[in-house]
Protein backbone atom coordinates (compact mmCIF):
# COMPACT_ATOMS: atom_id res chain seq x y z
CA UNK A 1 0.00 0.00 0.00
CA UNK A 2 1.58 3.30 -1.02
CA UNK A 3 1.86 6.13 1.47
CA UNK A 4 -0.21 9.28 1.06
CA UNK A 5 2.94 11.26 0.31
CA UNK A 6 3.96 8.87 -2.46
CA UNK A 7 0.47 9.00 -3.92
CA UNK A 8 0.54 12.80 -3.80
CA UNK A 9 3.85 12.84 -5.69
CA UNK A 10 2.40 10.55 -8.35
CA UNK A 11 -0.73 12.69 -8.74
CA UNK A 12 1.32 15.88 -8.80
CA UNK A 13 3.63 14.60 -11.54
CA UNK A 14 0.82 13.17 -13.66
CA UNK A 15 -1.09 16.46 -13.32
CA UNK A 16 2.04 18.40 -14.33
CA UNK A 17 2.41 16.14 -17.40
CA UNK A 18 -1.23 16.70 -18.34
CA UNK A 19 -0.88 20.47 -17.82
CA UNK A 20 2.19 20.55 -20.06
CA UNK A 21 0.28 18.65 -22.75
CA UNK A 22 -2.64 21.04 -22.38
CA UNK A 23 -0.44 24.12 -22.85
CA UNK A 24 1.37 22.42 -25.74
CA UNK A 25 -1.89 21.55 -27.48
CA UNK A 26 -3.17 25.12 -27.25
CA UNK A 27 -0.05 26.74 -28.68
CA UNK A 28 1.09 24.21 -31.29
CA UNK A 29 -0.46 24.47 -34.75
CA UNK A 30 -2.36 21.46 -35.99
CA UNK A 31 -0.14 18.90 -37.70
CA UNK A 32 -0.51 17.51 -41.22
CA UNK A 33 -1.88 14.16 -40.14
CA UNK A 34 -3.95 15.60 -37.30
CA UNK A 35 -5.89 17.85 -39.64
CA UNK A 36 -6.46 14.88 -41.97
CA UNK A 37 -7.84 12.80 -39.09
CA UNK A 38 -9.98 15.74 -38.03
CA UNK A 39 -11.60 15.61 -41.48
CA UNK A 40 -12.09 11.87 -40.82
CA UNK A 41 -14.05 12.82 -37.72
CA UNK A 42 -16.38 15.01 -39.76
CA UNK A 43 -17.39 11.95 -41.80
CA UNK A 44 -17.49 9.04 -39.35
CA UNK A 45 -17.26 5.64 -40.97
CA UNK A 46 -16.11 2.10 -40.17
CA UNK A 47 -12.87 2.62 -42.04
CA UNK A 48 -10.71 5.02 -44.02
CA UNK A 49 -8.20 4.73 -46.85
CA UNK A 50 -5.13 4.91 -44.58
CA UNK A 51 -6.31 3.71 -41.16
CA UNK A 52 -9.04 2.09 -39.08
CA UNK A 53 -11.60 4.49 -37.58
CA UNK A 54 -10.74 4.80 -33.86
CA UNK A 55 -8.82 8.08 -34.18
CA UNK A 56 -11.81 9.62 -35.99
CA UNK A 57 -14.12 8.65 -33.12
CA UNK A 58 -11.66 9.96 -30.52
CA UNK A 59 -11.41 13.34 -32.25
CA UNK A 60 -15.17 13.47 -32.79
CA UNK A 61 -15.84 13.08 -29.06
CA UNK A 62 -13.27 15.77 -28.28
CA UNK A 63 -14.73 18.24 -30.76
CA UNK A 64 -18.24 17.63 -29.43
CA UNK A 65 -16.92 18.65 -26.00
CA UNK A 66 -14.56 21.49 -26.97
CA UNK A 67 -15.54 22.45 -30.52
CA UNK A 68 -13.60 22.24 -33.78
CA UNK A 69 -10.51 23.71 -32.19
CA UNK A 70 -6.99 22.59 -31.31
CA UNK A 71 -8.23 21.65 -27.85
CA UNK A 72 -11.16 19.74 -29.29
CA UNK A 73 -8.94 17.72 -31.63
CA UNK A 74 -6.48 16.82 -28.87
CA UNK A 75 -8.62 16.69 -25.70
CA UNK A 76 -9.42 12.97 -25.54
CA UNK A 77 -5.87 12.00 -26.52
CA UNK A 78 -4.57 14.00 -23.54
CA UNK A 79 -7.06 12.33 -21.20
CA UNK A 80 -6.17 8.92 -22.62
CA UNK A 81 -2.52 9.48 -21.82
CA UNK A 82 -3.33 10.14 -18.17
CA UNK A 83 -5.02 6.72 -18.06
CA UNK A 84 -2.14 5.26 -20.07
CA UNK A 85 0.46 6.48 -17.56
CA UNK A 86 -1.55 5.21 -14.59
CA UNK A 87 -1.97 1.72 -16.07
CA UNK A 88 1.65 1.65 -17.23
CA UNK A 89 2.80 2.42 -13.69
CA UNK A 90 0.61 -0.37 -12.30
CA UNK A 91 2.16 -2.81 -14.78
CA UNK A 92 5.60 -2.18 -13.26
CA UNK A 93 4.67 -4.19 -10.15
CA UNK A 94 7.43 -2.53 -8.13
CA UNK A 95 7.31 -1.08 -4.66
CA UNK A 96 5.45 2.24 -4.33
CA UNK A 97 8.22 4.52 -3.15
CA UNK A 98 8.91 8.16 -3.90
CA UNK A 99 12.10 7.23 -5.74
CA UNK A 100 10.33 4.67 -7.93
CA UNK A 101 7.60 7.15 -8.80
CA UNK A 102 10.20 9.74 -9.79
CA UNK A 103 12.13 7.15 -11.81
CA UNK A 104 8.95 6.13 -13.59
CA UNK A 105 8.22 9.67 -14.76
CA UNK A 106 11.87 10.27 -15.57
CA UNK A 107 12.09 7.27 -17.90
CA UNK A 108 8.63 7.77 -19.40
CA UNK A 109 9.22 11.48 -19.98
CA UNK A 110 12.54 10.75 -21.69
CA UNK A 111 10.86 8.80 -24.52
CA UNK A 112 10.41 11.54 -27.11
CA UNK A 113 7.51 10.14 -29.15
CA UNK A 114 5.73 8.94 -26.03
CA UNK A 115 5.51 12.59 -25.07
CA UNK A 116 4.48 13.69 -28.55
CA UNK A 117 1.59 11.24 -28.63
CA UNK A 118 0.33 12.67 -25.36
CA UNK A 119 -1.10 15.68 -27.19
CA UNK A 120 -0.85 14.95 -30.94
CA UNK A 121 -4.01 13.21 -32.14
CA UNK A 122 -2.92 10.32 -34.38
CA UNK A 123 -3.66 6.58 -34.57
CA UNK A 124 -0.38 5.97 -32.70
CA UNK A 125 -1.72 7.87 -29.67
CA UNK A 126 -4.74 5.58 -29.52
CA UNK A 127 -2.64 2.49 -30.31
CA UNK A 128 -0.46 3.17 -27.25
CA UNK A 129 -3.58 3.50 -25.08
CA UNK A 130 -5.07 0.19 -26.17
CA UNK A 131 -1.70 -1.58 -26.06
CA UNK A 132 -1.23 -0.82 -22.38
CA UNK A 133 -4.83 -1.86 -21.65
CA UNK A 134 -4.35 -5.08 -23.60
CA UNK A 135 -1.17 -5.86 -21.63
CA UNK A 136 -3.02 -5.17 -18.41
CA UNK A 137 -5.84 -7.53 -19.45
CA UNK A 138 -3.31 -10.19 -20.51
CA UNK A 139 -1.59 -10.02 -17.14
CA UNK A 140 -4.99 -10.27 -15.45
CA UNK A 141 -5.83 -13.22 -17.70
CA UNK A 142 -2.73 -15.09 -16.56
CA UNK A 143 -3.17 -14.25 -12.88
CA UNK A 144 -6.88 -15.15 -12.91
CA UNK A 145 -6.05 -18.63 -14.19
CA UNK A 146 -7.35 -17.79 -17.67
CA UNK A 147 -10.81 -16.73 -16.49
CA UNK A 148 -13.73 -15.90 -18.77
CA UNK A 149 -13.94 -12.36 -17.37
CA UNK A 150 -10.30 -11.66 -18.28
CA UNK A 151 -10.78 -13.27 -21.69
CA UNK A 152 -13.67 -10.91 -22.42
CA UNK A 153 -11.55 -7.92 -21.42
CA UNK A 154 -8.77 -9.13 -23.70
CA UNK A 155 -11.25 -9.44 -26.56
CA UNK A 156 -12.42 -5.86 -26.05
CA UNK A 157 -8.90 -4.47 -26.01
CA UNK A 158 -7.75 -6.60 -28.95
CA UNK A 159 -10.59 -5.11 -30.97
CA UNK A 160 -9.53 -1.68 -29.73
CA UNK A 161 -6.00 -2.34 -30.95
CA UNK A 162 -7.17 -3.32 -34.39
CA UNK A 163 -9.55 -0.36 -34.64
CA UNK A 164 -6.66 1.94 -33.69
CA UNK A 165 -4.00 0.93 -36.21
CA UNK A 166 -3.14 -2.19 -38.18
CA UNK A 167 0.09 -2.45 -36.19
CA UNK A 168 -2.18 -3.56 -33.36
CA UNK A 169 -2.11 -7.01 -34.97
CA UNK A 170 1.63 -7.19 -34.22
CA UNK A 171 0.99 -6.47 -30.54
CA UNK A 172 -1.41 -9.39 -30.38
CA UNK A 173 0.83 -11.71 -32.40
CA UNK A 174 3.99 -11.09 -30.36
CA UNK A 175 2.18 -11.62 -27.06
CA UNK A 176 0.71 -14.88 -28.36
CA UNK A 177 4.12 -16.03 -29.62
CA UNK A 178 5.52 -15.48 -26.13
CA UNK A 179 3.04 -18.01 -24.73
CA UNK A 180 1.93 -20.63 -27.25
CA UNK A 181 0.23 -22.58 -24.46
CA UNK A 182 -2.59 -20.08 -24.84
CA UNK A 183 -3.91 -22.29 -27.61
CA UNK A 184 -4.61 -24.96 -25.00
CA UNK A 185 -6.94 -22.62 -23.10
CA UNK A 186 -10.56 -22.66 -24.21
CA UNK A 187 -11.18 -19.14 -22.92
CA UNK A 188 -8.46 -17.83 -25.22
CA UNK A 189 -10.62 -18.80 -28.18
CA UNK A 190 -13.45 -16.74 -26.67
CA UNK A 191 -11.15 -13.72 -26.88
CA UNK A 192 -10.21 -14.35 -30.50
CA UNK A 193 -13.76 -15.05 -31.68
CA UNK A 194 -15.32 -12.07 -29.88
CA UNK A 195 -12.55 -9.72 -31.08
CA UNK A 196 -13.14 -10.87 -34.66
CA UNK A 197 -16.90 -10.38 -34.32
CA UNK A 198 -16.31 -6.85 -33.03
CA UNK A 199 -14.01 -6.21 -36.01
CA UNK A 200 -16.51 -7.38 -38.67
CA UNK A 201 -17.83 -3.86 -39.47
CA UNK A 202 -14.35 -2.72 -40.48
CA UNK A 203 -13.74 -5.88 -42.51
CA UNK A 204 -17.02 -5.29 -44.36
CA UNK A 205 -15.99 -1.69 -45.01
CA UNK A 206 -12.75 -2.94 -46.59
CA UNK A 207 -14.67 -5.44 -48.73
CA UNK A 208 -17.16 -2.81 -49.89
CA UNK A 209 -14.34 -0.43 -50.87
CA UNK A 210 -12.14 -3.06 -52.54
CA UNK A 211 -9.57 -3.24 -49.69
CA UNK A 212 -7.95 0.18 -50.20
CA UNK A 213 -5.99 0.12 -46.91
CA UNK A 214 -4.40 -3.26 -47.53
CA UNK A 215 -3.54 -2.41 -51.13
CA UNK A 216 -1.93 0.84 -50.05
CA UNK A 217 0.08 -0.48 -47.08
CA UNK A 218 1.07 -3.88 -48.46
CA UNK A 219 1.40 -3.18 -52.20
CA UNK A 220 1.53 0.49 -53.13
CA UNK A 221 4.12 1.38 -50.48
CA UNK A 222 6.45 -1.44 -51.48
CA UNK A 223 9.55 -0.11 -53.19
CA UNK A 224 11.97 -3.00 -52.75
CA UNK A 225 15.16 -3.09 -50.73
CA UNK A 226 17.50 -0.12 -50.57
CA UNK A 227 20.43 0.16 -48.17
CA UNK A 228 19.29 3.68 -47.32
CA UNK A 229 16.06 2.24 -45.89
CA UNK A 230 17.98 0.17 -43.34
CA UNK A 231 20.30 3.05 -42.48
CA UNK A 232 17.39 5.49 -42.08
CA UNK A 233 15.54 3.01 -39.90
CA UNK A 234 18.46 2.55 -37.50
CA UNK A 235 19.20 6.27 -37.27
CA UNK A 236 15.55 7.29 -36.89
CA UNK A 237 15.03 5.07 -33.85
CA UNK A 238 17.35 7.32 -31.84
CA UNK A 239 15.09 10.40 -31.78
CA UNK A 240 11.93 8.26 -31.52
CA UNK A 241 12.93 6.71 -28.17
CA UNK A 242 15.77 9.03 -27.04
CA UNK A 243 19.16 7.40 -27.74
CA UNK A 244 20.03 7.18 -24.04
CA UNK A 245 16.75 5.50 -23.12
CA UNK A 246 16.95 3.17 -26.12
CA UNK A 247 20.44 2.14 -25.05
CA UNK A 248 19.16 1.28 -21.58
CA UNK A 249 16.26 -0.66 -23.07
CA UNK A 250 18.45 -2.79 -25.34
CA UNK A 251 20.85 -3.39 -22.42
CA UNK A 252 18.02 -4.66 -20.18
CA UNK A 253 16.54 -6.77 -22.98
CA UNK A 254 19.75 -8.77 -23.26
CA UNK A 255 20.93 -9.01 -19.64
CA UNK A 256 17.65 -9.89 -17.98
CA UNK A 257 17.14 -13.63 -18.38
CA UNK A 258 14.58 -14.17 -15.61
CA UNK A 259 10.89 -13.44 -15.48
CA UNK A 260 7.39 -14.87 -15.64
CA UNK A 261 5.04 -15.18 -18.61
CA UNK A 262 4.22 -11.48 -18.54
CA UNK A 263 7.88 -10.51 -18.50
CA UNK A 264 8.40 -12.84 -21.44
CA UNK A 265 5.58 -11.11 -23.31
CA UNK A 266 7.23 -7.74 -22.71
CA UNK A 267 10.51 -8.96 -24.18
CA UNK A 268 8.79 -10.45 -27.22
CA UNK A 269 6.86 -7.23 -27.76
CA UNK A 270 9.85 -4.94 -27.54
CA UNK A 271 12.25 -7.13 -29.51
CA UNK A 272 9.54 -8.17 -31.94
CA UNK A 273 8.65 -4.62 -32.99
CA UNK A 274 12.27 -3.55 -33.43
CA UNK A 275 13.23 -6.67 -35.41
CA UNK A 276 10.03 -6.82 -37.48
CA UNK A 277 10.43 -3.31 -38.82
CA UNK A 278 14.15 -3.79 -39.38
CA UNK A 279 13.17 -6.67 -41.67
CA UNK A 280 10.42 -4.54 -43.23
CA UNK A 281 13.14 -2.26 -44.64
CA UNK A 282 13.84 -5.04 -47.17
CA UNK A 283 10.38 -4.31 -48.57
CA UNK A 284 10.03 -0.53 -48.25
CA UNK A 285 10.87 2.50 -46.17
CA UNK A 286 9.85 2.40 -42.49
CA UNK A 287 8.38 5.51 -40.90
CA UNK A 288 10.28 6.32 -37.68
CA UNK A 289 7.26 6.22 -35.36
CA UNK A 290 6.04 2.78 -36.42
CA UNK A 291 8.03 1.21 -33.58
CA UNK A 292 6.65 3.44 -30.80
CA UNK A 293 4.74 0.54 -29.21
CA UNK A 294 8.12 -0.88 -28.16
CA UNK A 295 8.39 2.04 -25.70
CA UNK A 296 5.81 0.41 -23.40
CA UNK A 297 7.72 -2.80 -22.64
CA UNK A 298 10.95 -0.78 -22.76
CA UNK A 299 9.86 1.49 -19.90
CA UNK A 300 8.61 -1.46 -17.81
CA UNK A 301 11.72 -3.57 -18.33
CA UNK A 302 14.08 -0.67 -17.59
CA UNK A 303 12.33 0.25 -14.34
CA UNK A 304 11.97 -3.31 -13.12
CA UNK A 305 15.69 -3.79 -13.61
CA UNK A 306 16.61 -0.42 -12.12
CA UNK A 307 14.97 -1.35 -8.80
CA UNK A 308 17.66 -4.00 -8.26
CA UNK A 309 20.47 -2.67 -10.45
CA UNK A 310 22.23 0.32 -8.87
CA UNK A 311 24.47 0.74 -11.90
CA UNK A 312 21.46 1.16 -14.18
CA UNK A 313 19.80 3.48 -11.68
CA UNK A 314 22.85 5.76 -11.63
CA UNK A 315 22.83 5.76 -15.44
CA UNK A 316 19.20 6.90 -15.44
CA UNK A 317 19.97 9.77 -13.08
CA UNK A 318 23.27 10.86 -14.62
CA UNK A 319 22.67 10.26 -18.35
CA UNK A 320 18.95 9.96 -19.10
CA UNK A 321 17.78 12.68 -16.70
CA UNK A 322 19.91 15.49 -18.27
CA UNK A 323 18.50 14.61 -21.70
CA UNK A 324 15.09 15.80 -20.50
CA UNK A 325 16.32 19.34 -21.09
CA UNK A 326 16.63 18.58 -24.80
CA UNK A 327 13.19 16.96 -24.83
CA UNK A 328 11.66 20.05 -23.22
CA UNK A 329 13.50 22.26 -25.69
CA UNK A 330 12.05 20.25 -28.58
CA UNK A 331 8.56 20.75 -27.19
CA UNK A 332 9.20 24.47 -26.86
CA UNK A 333 10.35 24.68 -30.49
CA UNK A 334 7.05 23.10 -31.57
CA UNK A 335 5.21 26.02 -29.99
CA UNK A 336 7.57 28.83 -31.00
CA UNK A 337 8.76 29.25 -34.59
CA UNK A 338 12.42 30.09 -34.00
CA UNK A 339 14.21 27.42 -36.02
CA UNK A 340 15.50 28.20 -39.54
CA UNK A 341 14.01 24.94 -40.84
CA UNK A 342 10.33 24.98 -41.86
CA UNK A 343 8.19 22.30 -40.23
CA UNK A 344 4.56 21.28 -40.51
CA UNK A 345 3.93 22.89 -37.10
CA UNK A 346 4.67 26.46 -38.14
CA UNK A 347 3.34 28.81 -40.78
CA UNK A 348 0.56 26.79 -42.39
CA UNK A 349 -2.16 28.60 -40.44
CA UNK A 350 -0.94 31.86 -41.98
CA UNK A 351 -0.61 30.25 -45.40
CA UNK A 352 -4.19 28.99 -45.21
CA UNK A 353 -5.35 32.49 -44.26
CA UNK A 354 -3.48 33.96 -47.23
CA UNK A 355 -5.05 31.41 -49.58
CA UNK A 356 -8.51 32.07 -48.19
CA UNK A 357 -8.01 35.77 -48.94
CA UNK A 358 -7.79 34.79 -52.63
CA UNK A 359 -10.35 31.98 -52.77
CA UNK A 360 -13.03 33.47 -50.54
CA UNK A 361 -16.15 31.29 -50.57
CA UNK A 362 -14.98 29.28 -53.57
CA UNK A 363 -13.86 25.67 -53.01
CA UNK A 364 -10.12 25.04 -53.31
CA UNK A 365 -8.95 21.94 -55.20
CA UNK A 366 -5.37 20.89 -54.40
CA UNK A 367 -3.72 18.81 -57.12
CA UNK A 368 -1.60 16.80 -54.66
CA UNK A 369 -1.27 16.14 -50.96
CA UNK A 370 -3.90 15.62 -48.27
CA UNK A 371 -2.20 17.96 -45.79
CA UNK A 372 -3.09 21.45 -46.98
CA UNK A 373 -6.70 20.73 -47.98
CA UNK A 374 -7.23 19.26 -44.50
CA UNK A 375 -5.66 22.28 -42.80
CA UNK A 376 -7.64 24.57 -45.08
CA UNK A 377 -10.88 22.89 -44.01
CA UNK A 378 -9.88 23.01 -40.33
CA UNK A 379 -8.82 26.66 -40.16
CA UNK A 380 -11.40 28.18 -42.53
CA UNK A 381 -14.37 25.82 -42.34
CA UNK A 382 -14.57 26.11 -46.13
CA UNK A 383 -14.63 23.50 -48.87
CA UNK A 384 -11.36 21.95 -50.05
CA UNK A 385 -10.43 18.76 -51.87
CA UNK A 386 -7.27 16.77 -52.58
CA UNK A 387 -7.38 15.64 -56.19
CA UNK A 388 -4.46 13.23 -55.91
CA UNK A 389 -2.69 13.64 -59.24
CA UNK A 390 -0.24 11.08 -60.63
CA UNK A 391 2.68 12.80 -58.94
CA UNK A 392 1.11 11.89 -55.59
CA UNK A 393 -0.67 8.92 -54.07
CA UNK A 394 -4.38 8.35 -53.54
CA UNK A 395 -5.90 9.25 -50.17
CA UNK A 396 -9.21 9.17 -48.33
CA UNK A 397 -10.24 12.16 -50.47
CA UNK A 398 -10.46 9.74 -53.42
CA UNK A 399 -13.13 7.87 -51.50
CA UNK A 400 -14.97 11.01 -50.37
CA UNK A 401 -14.78 12.60 -53.87
CA UNK A 402 -15.80 16.03 -52.59
CA UNK A 403 -14.95 17.67 -55.91
CA UNK A 404 -17.88 15.95 -57.60
CA UNK A 405 -20.10 18.34 -55.61
CA UNK A 406 -18.25 21.29 -57.14
CA UNK A 407 -19.55 20.53 -60.66
CA UNK A 408 -20.24 23.77 -62.51
CA UNK A 409 -19.00 25.93 -59.63
CA UNK A 410 -16.23 28.51 -59.65
CA UNK A 411 -13.21 27.00 -57.88
CA UNK A 412 -9.55 27.79 -57.22
CA UNK A 413 -7.00 25.11 -58.04
CA UNK A 414 -3.76 25.03 -56.04
CA UNK A 415 -0.94 23.31 -57.93
CA UNK A 416 1.45 23.40 -54.96
CA UNK A 417 4.87 22.51 -56.42
CA UNK A 418 3.62 22.01 -59.98
CA UNK A 419 4.26 25.29 -61.82
CA UNK A 420 3.17 24.14 -65.28
CA UNK A 421 2.01 27.22 -67.13
CA UNK A 422 1.08 29.07 -63.94
CA UNK A 423 1.93 32.61 -62.93
CA UNK A 424 2.70 32.81 -59.17
CA UNK A 425 0.03 34.47 -57.04
CA UNK A 426 1.21 36.54 -54.07
CA UNK A 427 -1.16 36.88 -51.12
CA UNK A 428 -0.08 38.22 -47.76
CA UNK A 429 3.12 36.42 -46.76
CA UNK A 430 2.64 33.52 -49.19
CA UNK A 431 3.21 32.67 -52.85
CA UNK A 432 0.88 30.20 -54.57
CA UNK A 433 0.60 28.45 -57.93
CA UNK A 434 -3.11 28.96 -58.54
CA UNK A 435 -5.57 28.60 -61.38
CA UNK A 436 -9.05 30.09 -61.15
CA UNK A 437 -11.66 27.95 -62.90
CA UNK A 438 -15.06 29.40 -63.78
CA UNK A 439 -16.90 26.10 -64.20
CA UNK A 440 -15.33 23.04 -62.61
CA UNK A 441 -15.80 19.53 -63.94
CA UNK A 442 -14.08 16.54 -62.23
CA UNK A 443 -12.01 14.18 -64.37
CA UNK A 444 -9.98 11.90 -62.11
CA UNK A 445 -12.30 8.90 -62.43
CA UNK A 446 -12.38 8.99 -66.21
CA UNK A 447 -11.03 5.70 -67.51
CA UNK A 448 -8.65 5.94 -70.48
CA UNK A 449 -8.38 2.65 -72.40
CA UNK A 450 -5.68 2.73 -75.10
CA UNK A 451 -5.86 0.41 -78.09
CA UNK A 452 -2.47 -1.14 -77.41
CA UNK A 453 -1.30 -4.74 -77.53
CA UNK A 454 2.31 -5.78 -78.05
CA UNK A 455 3.08 -3.10 -80.65
CA UNK A 456 6.02 -0.91 -79.54
CA UNK A 457 5.77 2.87 -79.58
CA UNK A 458 8.21 4.74 -81.79
CA UNK A 459 10.79 7.30 -80.67
CA UNK A 460 11.51 8.18 -84.32
CA UNK A 461 8.12 9.41 -85.53
CA UNK A 462 4.78 10.75 -84.30
CA UNK A 463 2.69 7.99 -82.71
CA UNK A 464 -1.02 7.67 -83.38
CA UNK A 465 -3.28 5.56 -81.20
CA UNK A 466 -6.99 5.06 -80.74
CA UNK A 467 -8.37 5.36 -77.20
CA UNK A 468 -11.70 4.95 -75.48
CA UNK A 469 -12.80 7.21 -72.63
CA UNK A 470 -15.31 5.83 -70.15
CA UNK A 471 -17.32 8.23 -67.96
CA UNK A 472 -18.31 6.74 -64.56
CA UNK A 473 -19.65 10.05 -63.22
CA UNK A 474 -23.34 10.77 -62.67
CA UNK A 475 -23.09 13.78 -64.96
CA UNK A 476 -22.23 14.30 -68.62
CA UNK A 477 -18.53 15.02 -69.22
CA UNK A 478 -17.73 17.64 -71.88
CA UNK A 479 -14.50 17.04 -73.80
CA UNK A 480 -14.23 20.61 -75.11
CA UNK A 481 -15.34 22.14 -71.83
CA UNK A 482 -14.88 25.95 -71.76
CA UNK A 483 -12.99 25.90 -68.43
CA UNK A 484 -11.57 22.39 -68.22
CA UNK A 485 -11.20 20.71 -71.64
CA UNK A 486 -10.02 17.11 -71.65
CA UNK A 487 -6.34 16.43 -72.29
CA UNK A 488 -4.91 12.90 -72.48
CA UNK A 489 -1.29 12.51 -71.38
CA UNK A 490 1.27 9.72 -71.12
CA UNK A 491 3.02 9.67 -67.74
CA UNK A 492 6.02 7.44 -67.03
CA UNK A 493 9.34 7.21 -65.20
CA UNK A 494 12.41 7.75 -67.40
CA UNK A 495 16.18 7.79 -66.91
CA UNK A 496 17.46 11.05 -68.45
CA UNK A 497 21.01 12.37 -68.03
CA UNK A 498 21.60 9.91 -65.23
CA UNK A 499 18.56 11.07 -63.27
CA UNK A 500 15.26 9.28 -62.67
CA UNK A 501 12.44 11.68 -63.54
CA UNK A 502 8.69 11.48 -63.97
CA UNK A 503 7.76 12.67 -67.45
CA UNK A 504 4.42 13.84 -68.78
CA UNK A 505 3.84 13.75 -72.53
CA UNK A 506 0.70 15.64 -73.62
CA UNK A 507 -1.21 14.42 -76.66
CA UNK A 508 -3.27 16.01 -79.39
CA UNK A 509 -6.65 14.31 -79.48
CA UNK A 510 -9.80 14.09 -81.56
CA UNK A 511 -12.99 12.34 -80.48
CA UNK A 512 -16.14 11.22 -82.23
CA UNK A 513 -18.29 13.26 -79.87
CA UNK A 514 -17.88 16.37 -77.70
CA UNK A 515 -19.62 14.83 -74.70
CA UNK A 516 -19.61 11.56 -72.82
CA UNK A 517 -22.90 10.68 -71.17
CA UNK A 518 -22.93 9.22 -67.67
CA UNK A 519 -21.93 5.54 -67.74
CA UNK A 520 -21.05 5.63 -71.44
CA UNK A 521 -17.85 5.74 -73.54
CA UNK A 522 -16.47 7.74 -76.46
CA UNK A 523 -13.69 6.72 -78.84
CA UNK A 524 -11.06 8.88 -80.46
CA UNK A 525 -7.43 9.18 -81.55
CA UNK A 526 -4.38 10.67 -79.86
CA UNK A 527 -1.09 11.86 -81.38
CA UNK A 528 2.12 12.15 -79.33
CA UNK A 529 5.87 12.51 -79.80
CA UNK A 530 8.41 10.36 -77.87
CA UNK A 531 11.54 11.49 -79.74
CA UNK A 532 13.11 13.03 -76.61
CA UNK A 533 13.07 9.78 -74.65
CA UNK A 534 15.39 6.75 -74.65
CA UNK A 535 14.24 3.37 -75.89
CA UNK A 536 13.29 0.73 -73.37
CA UNK A 537 10.38 -0.77 -71.47
CA UNK A 538 8.21 1.55 -69.38
CA UNK A 539 5.19 1.52 -67.11
CA UNK A 540 2.99 4.13 -68.81
CA UNK A 541 -0.15 5.74 -67.48
CA UNK A 542 -2.61 6.90 -70.12
CA UNK A 543 -4.13 9.57 -67.94
CA UNK A 544 -7.05 11.94 -68.13
CA UNK A 545 -6.42 15.56 -67.24
CA UNK A 546 -6.98 19.11 -68.33
CA UNK A 547 -4.73 21.84 -69.71
CA UNK A 548 -2.21 23.11 -67.19
CA UNK A 549 -3.08 20.52 -64.53
CA UNK A 550 -1.06 17.42 -63.76
CA UNK A 551 -3.13 14.41 -64.91
CA UNK A 552 -4.79 11.97 -62.56
CA UNK A 553 -5.98 8.40 -62.83
CA UNK A 554 -7.11 5.48 -60.73
CA UNK A 555 -5.99 2.91 -63.30
CA UNK A 556 -2.84 0.79 -63.31
CA UNK A 557 -0.03 1.55 -65.79
CA UNK A 558 0.42 -0.30 -69.08
CA UNK A 559 3.64 -2.14 -69.96
CA UNK A 560 4.91 -0.40 -73.10
CA UNK A 561 8.11 -0.69 -75.19
CA UNK A 562 9.69 2.42 -76.73
CA UNK A 563 11.86 1.62 -79.77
Amino acid sequence: MCTIKTRQIFLLLIFAWFLLNLIQSLFTEIGNDESYYWVYSQYLDWGYFDHPPMIALVIKVGTLLAGNSLLGVRLIVMIMQVVFLYVLYKLLEIEDTRENVVLFFLVSFSVVMLQAYGFIATPDSVLLFFTVLFLWSYRFYIKSNYSVKAALLMALFMAGLMYSKYHGALVIIFVILSNLKLFKKSTFYYSIIIALILYIPHILWQVNHDFPSFKYHLVDRSRGFEWSNMFDYLVNQLPVFNPFTLGAGIYVLFINKKGDLFQRALKYLMGGFLIFFALWTFKSRVEPHWTIVASIPMVILILREAVENEKLKRYLYKVVAPSLILVLAARLFLMIDVLPVKTEWHGDKQRVSDLYAVAGDRPVVFTSGFQMPSKYRFYTGSEAHAMGALNYRNTQYDIWRFDEYYLGQSVVMDFRNDTTGVEPTVSGESVFNLKEVEQYQPFKRLKVIPSIKDTPLSTRKINEMSVTINNPYDNTFYINHPSMPLQISLVFIAEIDGKTVRKKVPTVSTFESDKILSGESVSGNILFDLSEYPTGKYDVYFAAGTTGVYPATLEKPWKVVFE
